[in-house]
């Protein structure tokens, strides 16, 4: 009898351990409506334009396929910051250059400019896009395609089990 309940806690922890597995698990093929919180470490970011990140000068903003100004941005549609790491000369990313990304965070859904962002710590040109989707509740998928336009490409990682 005590051997049945010891096979039954194996069961039910298997069970656990299972469905765990599958909430953590992250998926190449996010669709265009999840956060972008949930896009995987090691995804990449594809340069796709030749962008020049101003000496002095740590960030640049991103709408609708265009590098622009904070006043030129309409502050109600999907937009981002690119942070660049400071440097006093003008730097340049081209075309085929492969920004990996080391993490992400998520504003919780406030209204927040630039509370969503995708990391890149170990860029030696690239710290972060801080973006804002131009409305309550978190940036997704689609609307980073959007504000990238043709000028970079995500590029979601294989799928990972796990932590």
């Amino acid at each position: 009898m005590r051997f049945l309940r010891h096979i039954a806690v194996v069961v039910a922890l298997a069970v656990l351990a299972v469905g765990s597995t599958i909430v953590n698990a992250q998926s190449a093929d996010l669709p265009d409506s999840a956060p972008i919180a949930t896009i995987g470490a090691g995804s990449t970011v594809s340069v796709n334009a030749d962008i020049l990140l101003p000496a002095n000068q740590g960030t640049i903003y991103l709408q609708a396929g265009s590098v622009t100004t904070w006043e030129q941005i309409d502050k109600k549609a999907p937009s981002c910051r690119l942070n660049a790491v400071e440097s006093p000369v003008v730097r340049r990313l081209v075309p085929g250059r492969k920004l990996v990304i080391t993490g992400t965070t998520q504003n919780n859904g406030s209204v927040f400019f630039y509370g969503d962002v995708l990391q890149f710590e170990e860029d030696a040109t690239v710290s972060q896009f801080q973006c804002s989707p131009g409305h309550k509740g978190a940036m997704n998928i689609g609307e980073l395609k959007q504000v990238f336009g043709g000028m970079f490409s995500l590029i979601q990682a294989p799928a990972v089990v796990g932590e």
